[in-house]
């Protein structure tokens, strides 16, 4: 009898890790592209080994840095995972991007990890998977509370992961800080904006404990009046601040670089989130950045990582529903690290296959601990400890290698 039981444990440690190893839901798993991808002759995935996991995900628009990074992660984790991936581009349609769902679901894919940008998508999606049986997972973006608790519903939701915008503002408080500033004004989207709110509530809380000042906040939802706040901040502020938050780079980050710009103001500093690329190419060229925060969009990485635990018959339970999670924490990119963030984690592969597999067959609080250790210092040290990247490089980037 022990032996037995010994067996059968053996047994189902091995299929638990088995990873993408065989298909699910009935799928062949043969290769297709959607009809959008295809007529704009995209790259949309390779093909792996015969038999594997089949994965779609999809892209609203290529030419954007955050979207082409997050599906860049979507993708390489896929195949780090063994699985073969398929993406989709909608060219900015939704409506496409609908048939580019049906056409992954109909071309074969087990699983989708979808980013999907207003609320009216969810449940057709939903219903497109649960009638196909296929699982489906959200990256980056999670719908309101009230549409999750539909989504709950679902046999073949398996759940979602976007980033924590509260840590953003702790992040760059806490640089901020360590800089030695002490004063900062605050420009950003309109007062309860979902993810300004949280990055300006963030930052403060850190800031003022840390015995830094707020000066003043300016809001507006018009990106042309940003730079417009941005002048009238600067001229009212400019002698007292030593810092700025900008609460998203592409629109208030680029807005107070203008005006720095124009009165040549090396001494006040920009503290941003989201790396846009325009900011980070300033911080390569220029010192008017000092800081830009973000998580380059993990989540990609994290919601595939989700759908091959479901395929492998591993579907996590958060107290009575799959998780839903806004836990990703965010990272500073200093511009000392910016050569290492440029060279070793723009377009490409945030973890090895061989990191990605031991995520497979793992309890809940282990892909939650997984979650909670990402860092941006934490992947230069696993590139370094791979040999991707060397120890004179970190240490140039002033990152201890002991």
């Amino acid at each position: 009898m022990k032996k037995l039981l010994a067996l059968i444990l053996a047994l189902a440690m091995t299929l638990s890790l088995a990873a993408c190893g065989a298909a699910s839901n009935g799928s062949a798993g043969t290769s297709g592209t959607s009809g959008s991808a295809a007529a704009s002759g995209e790259k949309v995935g390779t093909d792996t080994e015969s038999g594997s996991f089949k994965i779609g995900y999809n892209q609203l628009v290529t030419g954007d840095f955050a979207l082409d990074a997050l599906a860049n992660n979507m993708e390489t984790a896929i195949e780090g995972l063994g699985c073969e991936a398929m993406g989709v581009v909608a060219g900015g349609s939704m409506e496409q991007m609908v048939t580019d769902i049906e056409n992954m679901i109909s071309s074969g894919c087990d699983a989708l990890v979808l980013w999907l940008p207003i609320d009216s998508l969810y449940l057709t999606v939903a219903q497109m998977c649960e009638d196909a049986g296929v699982y489906w997972a959200l990256a980056d973006k999670l719908p309101s509370d009230e549409l999750l608790e539909q989504l709950y519903t679902y046999q073949y939701f398996v759940g979602g992961i976007a980033p924590n915008n509260y840590s953003y503002g702790q992040s760059l408080a806490q640089y901020a800080l360590d800089q030695g500033y002490k004063s900062a004004y605050i420009l950003a989207p309109g007062i309860g904006d979902g993810t300004a709110t949280p990055r300006i509530e963030g930052f403060t809380k850190v800031f003022t404990e840390g015995g830094g000042t707020i000066l003043g906040e300016a809001h507006t939802d018009d990106s042309n009046e940003a730079v417009t706040q941005a002048e009238d901040m600067y001229l009212t502020y400019g002698d007292q601040a030593d810092c700025i938050l900008a609460t998203g780079a592409s629109t208030f980050g680029t807005a107070a670089l203008t005006i720095l710009e124009k009165y040549n103001d090396h001494d006040l500093k920009i503290l941003t989130g989201d790396l846009d690329q325009t900011i980070l190419n300033s911080m390569a060229d220029e010192d008017y950045v000092a800081s830009d925060a973000g998580d380059y969009w993990v989540s990609g990485v994290f919601a595939s990582v989700m759908v091959v635990n479901a395929l492998n018959g591993n579907i996590w339970d958060d107290g009575g529903h799959v998780p839903a999670l806004m836990d990703i924490p965010s990272f500073v990119v200093p511009a000392e690290q910016l050569n290492l963030f440029n060279n070793y984690i723009v377009g490409k592969s945030l973890y090895s296959g061989d990191e990605l597999k031991t995520m497979v067959g793992i309890t809940l609080d282990e892909y939650k601990k997984t979650v909670e250790a990402y860092s941006l210092e934490s992947r230069f040290i696993a590139k370094n400890a791979e040999g991707t990247i060397s120890d004179e490089e970190l240490a140039a980037a002033g990152i201890s290698v002991n």
